[in-house]
């Protein structure tokens, strides 16, 4: 298997070697050298990592030439003169976020829920803000960035946690339905699309729509 990166970023971000602190990499991981190329696609970080080589275009293969990592638009509904291999390879992931709590379908009580999360984007962007909303995007409050947001704006290779407190929106009672999203933010002041169906791909990658809950009041 080959698999390119930008040589810039592989010179700035990759290990040259491995650290003598780190574990040892099991061999179902990669042992005994892995490559780890941080704000990138998981297929860089190749396994059993055997040679590096310098190239001025993309590496040959169905796993970089063919449709495995391309991202094509929506009204692309088969690859009948499609023009795959001239679609560049996805590198660095889109800006997203996850609500982690509370869960789908649990019940809340209060006057308040609160809302913990975690959100990240590609290319070691940094997360500037992320906005939650308890009644379905129609008004937005901003979180609190906790783990994680220390990171460099530009070197940003790990999640940033966040939570927020959210009210109940007015005029709720008992039993109604809260529909809790979110939407990040990145240093280059990308922000989460709201629906699915603008970014929908045949090949199902690249999705970072808003992601949502449904909570239920304590009847």
């Amino acid at each position: 298997m080959r698999s390119p990166a930008p040589c810039a970023h592989q010179l700035t971000t990759t290990p040259p070697s491995p650290s003598p602190r780190a574990r040892q990499v099991p061999r179902a991981h990669g042992y005994p050298v892995r490559a780890v190329v941080p704000g990138y696609v998981g297929v860089r970080n190749v396994k059993w990592l055997s040679a590096v080589v310098t190239s001025d275009e993309e590496a040959k293969g169905p796993w970089q030439r063919g449709i495995a990592y391309k991202g094509f638009a929506p009204g692309v509904e088969s690859f009948e003169n499609v023009d795959v291999e001239s679609v560049p390879s996805v590198q660095e992931q889109p800006v997203m976020s996850a609500i982690v709590q509370p869960r789908q379908g649990d019940v809340v009580e209060g006057d308040s829920v609160e809302v913990h999360g975690l959100a990240w984007s590609g290319g070691g962007r940094g997360i500037v803000r992320v906005d939650v909303s308890a009644d379905g995007g129609g008004t937005w409050t901003t979180a609190t960035l906790k783990e994680g947001s220390e990171q460099k704006l530009s070197r940003a290779w790990a999640w940033t946690f966040w939570t927020a407190t959210l009210p109940v929106p007015e005029g709720a009672k008992a039993g109604d339905k809260m529909r809790i999203c979110a939407k990040a933010t990145d240093a280059s002041y990308n922000t989460q699309p709201e629906r699915s169906d603008a970014i929908w791909n045949i090949r199902g990658i690249l999705y970072n729509a808003w992601p949502r809950v449904e909570v239920q009041l304590d009847p």
